[in-house]
């Protein structure tokens, strides 16, 4: 749960069920002294229950009262009072707060123990709340009621959220008031990295994007891309220029609406000649629906390539491997370093939260078997090294990190036309795309054994690459297996 610290120590106070662990034990002591306080520590949270107890107790003056339940309950001796009724918090924006003023009757003496929290566990997801003073005395009136809602790993849409105000007075006497804060989403555009092989670029049929008005890739101006060079040796004749900023985006025009290929950069006005597609722009439509925020696409992947070392590769040491290799069957880090700067790139030009990392690659590493046996293990280090070192956004340090909350999700090979059956080593590197979300925390896979001709024809050159009706059914499964890793 985050806290909220303001004031001194002594003064924070949070819901007196907070600390209760699953197991329903208290994460401390919470035994009262003798002069009524409590023997918590000097964050003043004295609301817990004993070990042992009722869930819905806590002490007062070493008395036990119920916790209210989710409502309004009056009382006759005390009651709050806001200056607004106005209670809003925008995502990853800080700590807001509204003046609360307690109203006694005449001759009331008591101190009151003052508790917020939300009604339901979702009122409460990544809730921040708080009081600058938890205990008011006889001659205090008021208080401030603080909030934050922090960033979560997946976007969110502008909802209402219930929260409840009690207070718990050293005699036993409860007031409870329920709340509405109104939460608006973070305006940071989500953000999501495409990587791997052919698949990933798009290597549909020829003449397959429908871009025009109301066409199925038609450009949407929500959907944006980082606006990449092409994959070719003018723009990557060496080491160095796989991190040269100059080297991986068009630097006069590094931010557009995003347009099929996506790996292509724009030619002029908004214009790509090219007639392929891949499955980005379609994971973007759908994930569109479930944020306020605008995409931007990082496109980073490279026909042809994968942890194995090819004869084809542009360079040697063009691959997606996390570290230098000291086999020789297996290739470079140019790929995994190109990735890393580009999400980098566009986190810093457009202020955005990574949301996610997309991957389409197994066919280079299924020819070899060292390689095809080292997958599942290259794979692993490879998204742990992506999260733990594409820059920082909004979320903070907290959001890096081997096993951080980012999704990683994989689609499985091509099984149409003379794909299958697969060979033993292609059997390895399928295996460990289907079990990826056992091996890598937030990870899962996309089933596309049933992207076969006749319905979904091939893509170009042979059926090892899915075609267009294909690839806009696997940006849809992408989207909702990202989603499925989080809570």
């Amino acid at each position: 749960m985050s806290m909220l610290v303001a004031g001194c120590s002594s003064d924070l106070q949070n819901d007196p069920l907070d600390d209760i662990q699953d197991d329903g034990t208290s994460q401390d002591d919470g035994t009262s002294q003798d002069d009524g306080t409590s023997q918590d520590d000097s964050t003043g949270q004295n609301g817990d229950r004993d070990q042992g107890g009722e869930p819905n107790q806590v002490d007062v003056d070493n008395g036990v009262t119920e916790v209210p339940d989710a409502g309004n309950i009056p009382s006759n001796q005390f009651e709050f009072s806001f200056d607004t009724t106005e209670f809003a918090v925008v995502e990853g924006a800080g700590v807001v707060q509204f003046p609360l003023t307690i109203t006694r009757t005449a001759g009331h003496q008591n101190d009151i123990n003052l508790f917020v929290s939300g009604v339901t566990a979702i009122d409460d997801e990544l809730l921040g709340r708080q009081f600058s003073d938890s205990v008011i005395s006889v001659n205090e009136t008021q208080t401030q009621l603080q909030f934050s809602v922090a960033i979560g790993p997946k976007p969110i849409r502008a909802h209402e959220r219930n929260i409840q105000i009690s207070g718990i007075d050293s005699a036993g006497e409860i007031f409870a008031q329920v709340l509405t804060l109104r939460v608006t989403p973070t305006s940071a555009p989500d953000v999501y990295l495409l990587i791997g092989q052919s698949n990933m670029v798009g290597n549909s049929e020829d003449d397959a994007k429908q871009a025009g008005p109301g066409g199925l890739d038609e450009p949407v101006e929500r959907i944006k891309q980082l606006n990449v060079t092409g994959n070719d040796s003018d723009n990557f004749p060496n080491i160095a220029s796989f991190t040269n900023p100059d080297s991986l985006v068009d630097t006069n025009n590094p931010l557009t609406v995003a347009v099929d290929p996506l790996h292509s950069g724009l030619e002029s006005a908004g214009i790509k000649s090219g007639t392929r597609i891949g499955l980005g722009l379609a994971f973007a439509q759908r994930a569109l629906l479930d944020t306020s925020a605008d995409i931007f696409l990082v496109p980073a992947a490279w026909s042809d390539t994968g942890f194995c070392s090819r004869e084809t590769n542009l360079l040697p040491g063009s691959g997606w491997n996390a570290a230098p290799q000291t086999n020789a069957a297996f290739s470079g880090t140019l790929l995994h370093d190109r990735a890393i700067a580009r999400a980098s790139l566009t986190l810093e030009q457009t202020g955005g939260i990574l949301r996610g990392i997309l991957w389409h690659q197994g066919e280079a590493d299924s020819d070899n078997q060292i390689c095809a046996s080292a997958y599942a293990q290259n794979l692993l280090d490879m998204v742990r090294s992506m999260r733990s070192n594409i820059a920082e956004d909004a979320r903070g340090a907290a959001a890096r990190g081997p096993d951080a909350d980012i999704p990683f999700i994989v689609g499985t090979m091509s099984m149409g036309g003379g794909q299958v059956p697969f060979s033993a080593s292609k059997l390895l590197v399928d295996a460990a795309h289907r079990t990826v979300g056992e091996q890598i925390n937030h990870a899962n896979h996309v089933n596309a054994d049933d992207l076969i001709p006749p319905v979904y024809p091939c893509g170009a050159g042979s059926c090892i690459h899915y075609g267009s009706v294909a690839l806009r059914e696997m940006g849809v499964r992408y989207y909702e297996a990202l989603i499925s890793t989080l809570p």
